[in-house]
């Protein structure tokens, strides 16, 4: 956080610095961001975790936003880069289960590393936006919905983003990103519970109609998979096998 106050000393206006301390009361991440954004009074808005790094260039993007206020400004990440290309659902089963990322390489590289300025799911570890753009999306009642505490809330927030016509433009801004900041002492069950149950993936599928049902029977598989190969005892399956088990597990809940 230290970090973070430093670099915003190099910005050439006046900042309005809010944020929220979720080890003291956590609240999770959605609703947090959602109450700062609630307070905020600029006519622009920087997401920023804190544990990313940035430097005087961070102009370019708000005078980006402020000429172009249906597009929000996203730097290249240094570090943690975690903008992708919008789901379907074979992105999502290609990404969620050992089988499909041993079999759907193809489409798990082109999910994971989008071609191009234009990002169709940017991270919100540092995103810049217009004011008129963050009250488009705020017609929902939220920025980042609250059933989505921790993680899947930027990606359903790229989703509503492109149905209200809200692009997100890649510049040539560098910024450092540690990644995993948040999430550091959380133990594996508790984190495939946060990724991949309703209050993750299973929601997210639910919420914008990609199949919850086939991707539990996926997962299902993946499992029957891991325990068969762990039992022959041919190949060491490792953390393979119990991420397998835990997702589905988190999947029914």
């Amino acid at each position: 956080m230290e970090g973070l106050k430093r670099c915003i000393q190099d910005v050439r206006e006046p900042v309005q610095l809010l944020f929220h301390d979720n080890t003291e009361h956590n609240i999770g991440l959605s609703k947090a961001i959602n109450i700062l954004i609630r307070k905020a009074e600029g006519d622009v808005i920087i997401l920023a975790n804190p544990d990313t790094i940035f430097d005087r260039n961070i102009s370019k993007m708000t005078d980006f936003t402020r000429f172009y206020p249906m597009s929000g400004a996203v730097p290249i990440f240094r570090g943690t880069d975690v903008s992708r290309r919008l789901p379907n659902l074979i992105r999502l089963l290609m990404m969620a289960t050992t089988l499909g990322k041993t079999v759907g390489r193809p489409i798990k590289k082109d999910y994971d590393h989008p071609k191009g300025d234009i990002i169709e799911q940017p991270g919100g570890s540092f995103l810049v936006l217009s004011r008129e753009a963050v009250d488009l999306l705020m017609a929902d009642g939220y920025f980042y919905d609250e059933q989505f505490p921790v993680f899947w809330n930027d990606v359903d927030l790229a989703m509503r983003a492109r149905d209200d016509g809200i692009n997100f433009i890649k510049l040539p801004i560098i910024v450092r990103h540690q990644g995993e900041h948040s999430m550091a002492t959380v133990n594996q069950e508790r984190r495939m519970m946060l990724f991949y149950s309703r209050a993750g993936l299973i929601g997210f599928a639910n919420k914008w109609g990609f199949h919850p049902r086939i991707i539990k029977i996926a997962f299902f598989i993946d499992a029957i998979v891991a325990v068969i190969i762990r039992m022959i005892g041919r190949l060491r399956h490792g953390g393979d096998f119990k991420s397998s088990i835990l997702k589905f597990r988190a999947s029914l809940q």
